[in-house]
């Protein structure tokens, strides 16, 4: 078994109980206070996880241990969080739309991958239609988003500090997958007609 192998499995393995661990504190808020809490955010990391499982074997895959890093903070430091406070509701409204809408966004960009969904940067095959011809990282705006609205639901140090670290991570990330797929032609193409990495007009 190879050292990328045995990456794979510890990430796979990791995802299962964290992932695990975040649903199960989030649904024993929501029976505690009769509010979905956290509701959006966990059925993305849920449906990650389900990706994740069916992913399938990429054609090349970073060595670069930034990229090692990276991938499993910004995929996993926000299953670290816990839904706190009891937000107002009007506000908790708002915030349950955020995590839904950023849902949405993450489950079409990576229903597009389908099973060439990752976490390490490697190059899967080239996405160029639906969200991807907007921008060339859609799915992590539905991250952001989700991720945001959870915290704004959920406020305390440590989730504050949770989604730092995620954001930071993710655009680590972005950056590693660029330099992975610029290898390929066909990505520097769409490179070249979806200028904007995740924010049109701005990133």
């Amino acid at each position: 078994m190879t050292r990328v192998r045995y990456r794979s499995v510890f990430l796979n393995a990791s995802l299962v109980v964290l992932f695990g661990a975040f649903a199960y504190a989030n649904f024993a808020r929501w029976q505690d206070t009769g509010r979905p809490v956290g509701l959006g955010a966990v059925l993305l990391e849920g449906f990650t996880a389900l990706l994740f499982v069916f992913r399938r074997s990429p054609d090349a895959t970073s060595g670069r241990a930034l990229a090692w890093v990276a991938a499993p903070v910004g995929s996993f430091a926000m299953l670290l969080a816990r839904p706190v406070g009891h937000p107002s509701e009007g506000l908790f409204g708002i915030f349950q739309v955020s995590q839904l809408v950023g849902f949405a966004i993450a489950f079409a960009a990576l229903g597009a991958l389908g099973r060439s969904f990752g976490v390490v940067a490697a190059n899967r095959g080239i996405k160029t239609s639906g969200l991807y011809a907007v921008v060339r990282h859609p799915a992590y705006l539905g991250y952001a988003l989700s991720y945001l609205g959870y915290v704004c639901e959920s406020p305390s140090l440590r989730n504050m500090a949770l989604l730092a670290v995620s954001s930071g991570a993710q655009l680590v990330r972005i950056g590693e997958e660029e330099r992975m797929l610029a290898r390929d032609t066909a990505y520097e193409r769409y490179r070249t007609r979806v200028r904007y990495r995740l924010i049109p007009r701005l990133y």
